[in-house]
């Protein structure tokens, strides 16, 4: 009980800095695997909780149910996550049949669980009174569950050189440690090590990649020039080599400058991390977005039709519209974008493509800045009559 408290305090300060720290497709999956250790580490603890009188064993019952329906889950999470460090572009068929693998097993684990525990067949786990003992096949799952921790760390060092040199070791730590743990649990009953070997893994992963992920805008969270670049090129490579095309779209936030200088740079950082989440919220499923510096934004979409774009593009225009009337601010927030659906056909390279979206972008912007000249010089008009 004690060892789970510090293992899950450990998990929830994680939980919490990494919340503050990225907003990118590894800091989702670390915190999906954060929060599912998380669960099973409280059910682990409610089971134990329960063991102590007769009168609680339903707790106990709940919780071993979670643990034992759930805790293969961990693992899928682990490769999910692996698998976001791997620079190979487009998922292979190896990576992806593993992968589909490691669902299977999750699926078909819970319908055995749920089954055996509905019908009392002591196949993995059962109750005599308030006594805990294993079942007929605990032993079976015990293996399948050491198996595919085994392959995580097999995963690993297939790709490893798809993995950049620096993240490794931290790379690996997380199925080692992970296994390390799963097989003490099997061999010591009475020693609960999974989770908080999985703990552990999750704190070197945090202070070696996500908390020092070179691909990472500190101030936003989200990527940064360099984490957007390999994007571009990954998303070029994959459309010339198979004909999936995707688009890009440029974004300046206007007047920003006006913004730091009138309110101050705290606002001005404020006015970046709005427009940074309000990004999210529109482009957020299956988008790269990042800063590409000062107060310019990218966003790498899956998204194949320019009236597709189009739309998403007037979805953005409408948020901005809704938090300048909400927000409460003595300034209003508004963007100039260019963007364009890519062309495989047109063998256009990652440099060419970007200079041809921030052309677009400097034009609207250029639109706008006559508008604005336009009005301000009404109001003066205005004003001296």
């Amino acid at each position: 009980m004690i060892l789970n408290f510090y293992t899950a305090l450990l998990l929830i300060l994680l939980l919490f800095f990494q919340g503050r720290t990225t907003r990118t497709e590894s800091g989702d999956r670390f915190i999906r695997l954060d929060v599912m250790t998380l669960i099973l580490l409280a059910a682990e603890t409610v089971g134990h909780f329960g063991e102590i009188s007769g009168d609680l064993i339903l707790l106990s019952k709940i919780g071993y149910y979670i643990i034992y329906a759930l805790d293969p889950a961990c693992y899928l999470f682990a490769i999910l996550y692996i698998d976001c460090w791997i620079n190979e572009g487009e998922k292979s068929m190896g990576r992806k049949l593993v992968t589909a693998a490691y669902k299977i097993f999750v699926a078909a684990n819970l319908i055995v669980v749920t089954v055996s525990t509905l019908f009392d067949l002591k196949l993995l786990y059962y109750f005599e009174g308030a006594e805990y003992f294993r079942g007929s096949l605990f032993y079976v799952r015990a293996v399948l569950l050491l198996v595919f921790c085994l392959l995580l760390s097999i995963y690993s060092y297939v790709y490893r050189k798809k993995i950049y040199a620096d993240y490794r070791g931290a790379i690996f730590a997380l199925p080692t440690l992970a296994m390390i743990g799963a097989f003490l649990q099997i061999v010591f009953a009475e020693l609960d090590m999974t989770y908080a070997s999985i703990a552990i893994g999750l704190l070197i992963v945090f202070c070696n990649l996500q908390s020092n992920n070179l691909d990472v805008d500190y101030l936003t969270g989200a990527l940064n020039r360099r984490g957007l670049d390999i994007k571009m090129e990954e998303r070029i490579r994959i459309a010339q080599a198979g004909g999936k095309t995707f688009s890009a779209i440029m974004l300046d936030l206007d007047r920003f400058k006006q913004i730091n200088d009138t309110y101050g740079h705290m606002e001005g950082d404020y006015a970046l991390k709005t427009v940074s989440d309000i990004l999210y919220r529109v482009f957020y499923q299956g988008a790269s977005i990042g800063r590409y510096g000062g107060d310019e934004f990218c966003v790498i979409t899956d998204i194949n039709s320019r009236q597709e774009l189009d739309s998403s593009l007037d979805i953005l225009e409408d948020e901005l519209e809704i938090w300048n009337y909400r927000g409460g601010k003595p300034y209003e927030l508004a963007i100039s974008c260019g963007s364009m659906v890519y062309d495989p056909a047109s063998k256009m390279s990652a440099k060419d493509f970007q200079i041809a979206i921030d052309e677009l972008m400097y034009h609207e912007k250029r639109k706008h800045h006559l508008v604005d000249n336009r009005r301000r010089r009404t109001d003066e008009a205005g004003q001296n009559n």
